[in-house]
């Protein structure tokens, strides 16, 4: 048990091996469509509760030290010393992190201490934020001469200067008992802080934000929340609820702009994130006050999130342990208790269908109540777990919180049931918060931050080649058409497997297992057509450049095997084009290897061998001809060759395009290196190339915009291109 104390789904492994033998799982499983009873089942086995609560407490003792307390504050002195000023508050904040509650003076200490780094920056703000809290929290009555004057230099800076005289009363008060020299060396101070009262003012600048109101497309739906009002929810027997466009919807337009109903931070965000909005807040951060474990942006978010952090507070390390249940947890106690039961006791409100039977309102719990959690598909194993963990947090809010202070045993058990239902609903519905961040000047990458339900946006069917695409400014998610979609069509979303980028047996396997559908797109019923991946990974036809069909029934290597060519129909030698393809391997690997030596001229002459020969052997849109020639690319624009990287970055582009789809994010990127090599170019070229670098910047940002937003920073790097074009072309 040592072992399994540490993580949550080895405890859970343990007990479902446990729970086959004794044939519990398939008991928990036998029931149905009664969450509760799944719930009361686990929670009255003594032997089992007894096991949750001890693995629950050893993890509550866990989460603070006094000691890592201190030895953060002592690092962040280090380095305030050293005049590593932001280093310091990151140390400081840790050990506000860190902090006992109870133990009020230390946590005053690190708040003062990063109030003095703050100050140093000039967040003279962020430091009044900071001293006020140290002194609501036991701060050292001998220091605290030197954090009032600390005070009233930073309200002085913001130009608040009757705060700064109340400021100074508190201060002649504090310093009754110091000694002579020390009064007259802060009265000396006094006097010159507030020798000119004029021209000293300061403004603390506060992060810049995209301040661009995204709307729908034809604006907001009033029936179906956060929704254009260019579609209308359907519901069918086969599908349930979806989603259809009741006009014509043209690539790029918004259609859906929705708040997140519930969200919870990943663990390695929560020192940087703020925990109810997700907004990055680097140097100063709001603790909670309570328990100190979670950050907030600024005193509006914490006391926003109070509806559900009154309950949580203090168990933030337990909940992380769970994953992503803990979300599943969050609604319920979002909604509160009287609301969850309320609407479990109105039996007419579990026949309703939101967006059927009323409006689509996502902030009704009905809504919430009625996302698909598949709990009657799911195997024994996979419903036993998910009740397991639901049954834990059931008893760590009976334990430690007063959530269920004044509800009965049975409705316990009906919450129980309800938070299985939402852990359900998370494997189905839940979306990742993404953002993207750079890796290097040249590469950047999309980071979960976040796990959050977007209730109309889940109203979405998925498909292997999906309508939309999502994207995030902060916690909103943004969702708009990636391809033109005619009155009538379905609107789909994907759930992950798409049919560029897994194969078609992978695809249905992946969804089934763990969305418990079979997909019925056409890139997936149709087992007769051919897969895209043997499409794109196959051999080019020398009479037309079309691709040709893997055979099969026979050692592809056989000098004889012949095949046939999906365009012009006509038998052609397998076996050469391998034969190609082999030596092209070669050669490129040598390439590489004198390319990143630093022989570019080795380099270049082996890979113009090797693109050379993948263009005959290879289909256009194969990946391995588009790297070969992007490496290429690369050594001639390393030479200043520019028109000879052109023509190879032709040739990836086509590739990307073929794989990847016009509107792909890796269609930008290729584009984005392209219209660097057109600039160059621009300038010694005719008009002809001058209209294809405008047209090719408007199609990146375009794709830009749809896949991140207009605030995004490819997007920004664009614009200013293509204004650094115009100055250029009016020259």
């Amino acid at each position: 048990m040592s072992r399994e104390l540490n993580n949550w789904q080895e405890l859970l492994d343990s007990f479902t091996e446990t729970g086959v033998r004794r044939g519990k799982v398939s008991r928990i499983h036998q029931i149905r469509n009664n969450n509760a009873e799944r719930i009361k089942l686990l929670l009255e086995d003594e032997e089992l509760r007894v096991v949750l609560l001890k693995w629950m407490n050893h993890q509550v003792k866990r989460q603070r030290s006094l000691e890592a307390a201190k030895c953060f504050r002592e690092t962040g002195n280090r380095q305030f010393s050293l005049k590593d000023y932001k280093a310091s508050i990151e140390m400081y904040s840790q050990s506000i992190l860190s902090c006992p509650v109870e133990n009020e003076v230390e946590l005053s200490l690190a708040l003062a201490n990063r109030s003095a780094a703050l100050f140093q920056l000039d967040l003279f703000e962020d430091c009044l934020q900071d001293i006020n809290m140290a002194l609501t929290k036991n701060y050292p009555s001998h220091l605290m001469p030197k954090i009032l004057m600390r005070k009233i230099k930073s309200l002085r800076k913001l130009g608040l200067m009757e705060d700064c005289r109340t400021t100074l009363q508190e201060l002649e008060a504090a310093f009754m008992h110091l000694q002579v020299s020390e009064k007259n060396k802060i009265q000396s101070d006094i006097k010159v802080i507030l020798m000119d009262d004029q021209g000293n003012e300061y403004t603390q600048d506060r992060d810049v934000e995209f301040d661009e109101r995204i709307i729908p497309f034809c604006g907001e739906n009033l029936f179906f929340k956060a929704a254009s009002a260019a579609l209308d929810i359907r519901h069918s027997i086969e599908k349930g609820r979806y989603v259809m466009a009741n006009r014509d919807i043209m690539a790029g337009e918004t259609l859906f702009v929705e708040q997140p109903n519930a969200l919870v931070v990943l663990p390695d965000f929560q020192t940087t994130r703020c925990h109810h909005c997700t907004r990055e807040k680097p140097l100063k951060r709001c603790p909670c006050l309570s328990c100190g474990q979670v950050w907030f942006c600024s005193n509006a978010c914490r006391q926003e999130s109070s509806c559900y952090h009154t309950v949580e507070c203090g168990l933030e390390s337990v909940l992380n342990s769970v994953g992503i249940a803990h979300l599943g947890a969050r609604i319920v106690v979002s909604y509160g208790l009287d609301t969850v039961l309320a609407f479990l006791k109105d039996t007419g409100n579990e026949k309703k269908i939101p967006g059927i039977d009323n409006s689509y309102d996502t902030k009704s719990y009905q809504v919430m109540f009625h996302l698909v959690s598949h709990t009657e598909r799911m195997a024994p194993d996979e419903l036993y777990q998910y009740a397991l963990t639901a049954a834990f947090l059931t008893l760590l809010l009976e334990e430690h919180t007063k959530f269920f202070q004044l509800a009965s045993q049975e409705d316990r058990y009906l919450v129980g049931g309800l938070i299985l239902v939402h852990i359900c609903q998370m494997v189905s519905n839940a979306h990742a918060i993404t953002e993207i961040c750079a890796l290097d000047e040249n590469s950047e990458r999309q980071e979960r931050i976040a796990t959050a339900i977007y209730p109309s946006a889940s109203l979405m069917n998925h498909s292997c080649d999906p309508t939309v695409i999502n994207s995030f400014q902060g916690n909103t998610l943004i969702v708009r058409a990636i391809r033109d979609v005619r009155k009538g069509d379905e609107v789909f979303n994907c759930y992950g497997p798409h049919y560029r980028r897994m194969r078609r047996t992978e695809r249905i396997e992946m969804l089934e297992s763990q969305y418990s559908f079979v997909c019925t797109c056409e890139h997936c019923r149709d087992t007769n057509t051919e897969d895209f991946q043997d499409v794109i990974y196959s051999f080019a036809c020398p009479s037309c450049n079309g691709s040709l069909v893997n055979p099969s029934g026979s050692h592809p290597s056989a000098q004889n095997q012949m095949t046939l060519c999906r365009s012009c129909k006509t038998q052609q030698s397998y076996f050469t084009q391998l034969k190609a393809d082999f030596e092209a391997v070669s050669l490129d690997a040598r390439g590489t290897e004198a390319m990143n030596q630093g022989d570019i001229m080795e380099a270049i002459k082996l890979l113009t061998k090797c693109v050379q020969l993948r263009k005959r052997a290879l289909f256009k849109g194969h990946p391995d001809l588009g790297k070969s020639a992007d490496k290429l690319a690369q050594c001639y624009a390393f030479i200043g060759k520019y028109e000879e990287c052109e023509k190879m970055l032709r040739i990836s582009l086509t590739a990307v395009e073929q794989r990847y789809g016009r509107y792909s994010i890796e269609m930008a990127n290729e584009l984005q290196k392209f219209t660097d090599v057109l600039m160059e170019l621009a300038s010694s070229r005719n008009q002809d190339l001058r209209d294809e670098l405008v047209r090719h910047l408007e199609e990146a940002m375009f794709i830009y915009r749809i896949h991140y937003g207009p605030w995004s920073s490819s997007y920004k790097e664009l614009q200013s291109k293509k204004v650094h074009l115009t100055s250029l072309l009016m020259k």
